[in-house]
């Protein structure tokens, strides 16, 4: 049983701790407390490293001989800088999977940077092709956005950015628009649907839609969800 590789990055990312070697792979260690980890997944917490027999013990040494190499190996090989950069892109990525993107801002980020979207014969790159990686950029860009919104900058004692008191709420009643009055309907989202779409459809924005349903900015949109919209 492989680990997923989203772990195998965190693993070669992840600073070394004192552990218990049980083995070696072309050098590297292999730590019981990696033993212990992948019998935690097979064995669904019922095993350790210390409760299995000998023969089983090298079964799993063999096992996880694979990820003590790759760790070992991009340690070695890897600069501190592209360890960081592994360490941001699987962080950013756990971060930002619950960010929503609709398909209209996907696609004015497109238009509006289009020179950026070039193949090797110096052409633009339709916009499926890149599509699922404008939606990762843009995820990344409003978490980040949001993050530096709450940050403090500082030299030495001196503040030379700090996050505004009550900035977020006078900023939402600006430009949060009230939720329409009248009568609503229900509407069961379907495979394909955007935020703004729906929007679209029943003459209300993105934040109106939001507004009526309770959702954040966060929320997405899963296939079969009931939907309050204004009734036509």
């Amino acid at each position: 049983m492989k680990r997923p590789i989203a772990l195998v990055l965190a693993l070669i990312i992840a600073a070394p701790l004192a552990a218990k070697v049980i083995g070696r792979v072309n050098g590297f260690p292999i730590t019981e407390r990696e033993a212990n980890d992948f019998l935690k997944i097979v064995t669904k917490g019922k095993l350790t490293y210390n409760q299995i027999r000998p023969q089983d013990k090298e079964d799993v040494v063999k096992r996880i001989a694979v990820d003590s190499l790759l760790v070992g190996l991009a340690n070695r090989e890897l600069s501190r800088k592209e360890r960081n950069q592994v360490l941001v892109n699987y962080w950013l990525s756990k971060k930002t999977g619950k960010i929503s993107v609709s398909e209209a801002e996907a696609k004015k980020a497109y238009n509006e940077n289009k020179n950026f979207f070039k193949g090797p014969d110096g052409n633009v790159l339709p916009y499926a092709k890149v599509k699922e990686a404008i939606y990762v950029s843009l995820k990344q860009k409003k978490y980040v956005d949001g993050l530096m919104k709450r940050a403090t900058i500082t030299m030495g004692k001196k503040v030379i950015k700090a996050p505004k008191k009550g900035a977020s709420k006078k900023g939402a009643s600006k430009t949060v628009p009230k939720a329409p009055g009248g009568p609503t309907k229900i509407y069961e989202v379907q495979s394909g649907n955007t935020l703004s779409g729906i929007a679209h459809k029943y003459h209300i924005t993105v934040k109106q839609l939001r507004q009526m349903n309770g959702m954040s900015e966060n929320d997405v949109l899963k296939i079969g969800q009931k939907l309050k919209v204004p009734a036509k």
